[in-house]
Formats: structure tokens, sequence, C-alpha cells
């Protein structure tokens, strides 16, 4: 799964700035599912359904809503994309704590999830549950688990530093709280992604094209590894599980160029993601200078590449090496799912 998020607090446009950051990194992948989650005074609405940003700006309201404080999310799921049942609209992120209080989105998959769900399915309303495949979404286990640990006394940071360690897979957090308004909290294992700083207003995306509407006057890369309290004016970052060595992959960039522009070569037009798969293992493995089953193994326990090989394509592009297009398909039940493709110039 690599689903793209995107978050803002500040007095703009709020739903118009998000499906605006959520259209530019969709292509990337997601379009299988669209939803906002906002602050609005003593509650959180939700809009969201199956379907890309376009569709479910015309069959919704999520257009309408209004506030100061929320995050977005477009949903890429193999088994939305592939099995009749995994794609409903209760599947579409954010996933909301059964008090109301807290609403999460994710990208990534807990590979864990089936035993924190009979854990916690006894005390607890798993709304993105679908009966035909007898299954939910991976991340509300962790909307419940955060819910209780706050439910507990912690802190919001205190509870994703308690729930962590207890997740295994791939795991990219953002949430909010109506017991902290106006504060966008991240909790961040191994996947890049940007914080951007502004007069009065701060912004969040899980990718650097999502910032691409937006003028910001500092934007970064967080530490992975990391929770992060943002708000308008500031941002605290907080080491995430102490028990945990994060990894430190270096990318070979010519590597990976060559070995990019030679599939090309062999395949001719390919997808964002058919290009991905088809670097693995041996080829990262190559551009990362380590062994084919160390790279399975890094894979395995989280760690991500998407930003830097979503940016080196970025590049590729610019440098006309490869040609970059939006080729929309029919996926998860709805047509004009857009994806980028490369081929070479």
């Amino acid at each position: 799964m690599n689903c793209q998020l995107a978050a803002y607090i500040g007095d703009g446009r709020l739903a118009s700035i998000l499906l605006d950051s959520l259209k530019l990194q969709e292509p990337l992948d997601g379009g299988h599912a669209t939803g906002i989650g906002i602050l609005n005074g003593d509650r959180i609405d939700i809009v969201k359904a199956a379907g890309p940003v376009d569709h479910v700006k015309e069959t919704t309201g999520i257009g309408e809503l209004h506030g100061t404080c929320a995050i977005a999310h477009s949903r890429y799921s193999e088994l939305a994309r592939d099995v009749d049942g995994y794609n409903l609209d209760r599947m579409a992120h954010p996933f909301i704590s059964d008090d109301g209080k807290i609403a999460l989105i994710h990208n990534g998959n807990i590979s864990n999830y089936k035993e924190h769900w009979k854990a916690l399915e006894h005390d607890h309303t798993f709304r993105s549950y679908s009966g035909k495949v007898d299954d939910i979404t991976d991340s509300e286990v962790a909307v419940h688990m955060l819910g209780d640990a706050c439910n507990g006394g912690m802190t919001m940071v205190e509870a994703f530093q308690h729930i962590a360690p207890k997740l295994t897979g791939m795991f990219l957090f953002a949430a909010i709280s109506l017991r902290d308004p106006d504060t966008l909290y991240i909790c961040n294992w191994y996947q890049p992604c940007y914080l951007a700083l502004g007069e009065n207003e701060a912004m969040f995306v899980s990718g650097r094209r999502g910032l691409g509407h937006t003028e910001f006057g500092r934007v970064f890369q967080p530490p992975k590894n990391s929770v992060i309290k943002l708000n308008r004016k500031s941002v605290e970052i907080h080491v995430m599980d102490s028990n945990r060595e994060t990894p430190r992959p270096l990318m070979k960039e010519l590597a990976a160029r060559r070995i990019i522009g030679n599939t090309l070569k062999e395949n001719g037009r390919m997808d964002v993601r058919q290009l991905l798969r088809a670097l693995n293992p041996n080829g990262w493995a190559e551009v990362y200078g380590v062994s084919a089953d160390e790279w399975t193994a890094q894979r395995a326990a989280g760690v991500s590449i998407m930003n830097s090989y979503f940016e080196l394509l970025e590049s590729m592009v610019e440098d006309g090496i490869v040609l970059e297009s939006i080729d929309p398909r029919t996926e998860g039940g709805f047509e004009d799912v857009p994806r980028y493709s490369y081929r070479l110039v």
C-alpha cells in the first residue's frame, strides 16, 4: 500500500488546499478512495468515499467542509484494486475513535493488525468491517489503540510512543484530536514526508508534489522514527521508539538511473508501480548496495524508499531522460483512476 496523505492548519480554504494536494499526489499511487477529517468546534466532521478525488468531489460535500485544522487521504490498496468488497466507502480514511475525539489517516501496512483486531473487537466498533470479505482496514486498529491510550491519561505524543512498538510493518500516521485544537500529530517509522511552515499556517504531506500549489517559507523532511507535534508556529519532534535502530540506506543515484533506463528500454512504457516492482529485489539491492536478502528484510521491517524513488523519477524527467504522463485506468470499481507512467525519451 502506498497511500497519499496531506494535513493543514491555518486560515486558508482548507478543503480546497487539501483536495488540491491529494490531486497532485494521487497519480503516484492512490485514487481508490478519498477522505477528509476536520476539527469543527466540539466535533470532528468526516466526509469520505470510495473513488478518486474528482469523483468524490462531484458526489459528496467534501469540498464544502470548513475549519482550520484537518487531515486528508487518498487510498491505494491492492486488495481494493483487485477484490470486490475491499473498496467500500467505510474503508476509506480517516478513521475515528469510538468517542469521536481522534481521527487518523495512515500510509503503509500494519502486518500484525489481525491480532490487534481480535484483542480490540469486543470493546470497539470497527466501522471499516466488510462482511463480504470478513475483514477490516488494517489502519483502523491504530485509531482505537490511540484512543485507549489517551483515555488512560496519555498525551497524544505519549500515546503514539506507546502504541508504535506494538505495530509491525510500514506506517506513517497523521491524526487530529479534539483535546488539542489546531494541532497535527504525525507518527512516522520510516517513510519520508514533508513539513511546511508559513505565516501562521503549517502543512504536512507524504509526498513533495503535494506542496506544488502552495507557498511556504520553510519546507523540510523531519527525521524518521519520530512523533511530531505540529501547530501554526512551532514543531516538536520526539523519538517514536527508542528501541528501534533506524536504518540509513543510501541510494546510488547513477546506478538507479542506469537500471531504470535499462528497464524502460527493455519494457517500454511502464507505470510508476510496475517500474518499482520490476526493480525488486535485485535492482533495488544494487542501488542501495545490499544483498537481495538484506533488501527484502529491510522492506519487511517497514523501510520505505518511495519518496526517494518518486523524486528520482522527477529528476530524470527534468533532465530529459524520461517522459512522464498520467494514464487513467479502471481500478477498484472506478474509471479514470490516475497513475503516472514513464518511457524513455
